[in-house]
């Protein structure tokens, strides 16, 4: 299969820009007709090739995003630190931050269950033995 054109591709880009909530204006934006443009969007967005275009920009996005938020995730943890040790924070405040660390690092605590009605329990006890 070959590759998306290029105006596919710069519908692509539009169509993210615009967070894939406009299909018609970023056909608009890619320089397709304004009066074609609906019908354009509707069949760009079930041609294969744009379908792979747009899976591939997707994940190219979110594999950045991760990057960057990698590098935010360090500074929030020492800040999460500093308060966690910090001599003068409010308990309250060192707690949190204790049970944010804990949470991040698989430690939750198990979430209570609470069940009510009639489970059909029968007690072996009340059969009489023969």
């Amino acid at each position: 299969m070959r590759e998306a054109t290029g105006q596919q591709k710069l519908f692509v880009e539009e169509y993210l820009k615009l967070r894939k909530k406009n299909a018609t204006q970023a056909a608009i934006n890619a320089g397709y007709s304004e009066r074609s443009a609906a019908s354009q969007a509707s069949q760009l967005l079930k041609n294969p090739k744009v379908i792979k275009y747009l899976k591939e920009r997707e994940d190219a996005i979110i594999r950045e995003l991760h990057q960057e938020f990698l590098f935010d995730a360090v500074e929030a943890r020492k800040v999460m630190y500093e308060i966690m040790t910090k001599p003068h924070a409010e308990d309250r405040d060192k707690l949190n931050a204790a049970k944010d660390f804990l949470d991040r690092a698989g430690f939750k605590p198990t979430d209570k269950i609470e069940h009510s009605g009639d489970l059909g329990v029968v007690i072996l006890d009340d059969i009489p033995k023969g």
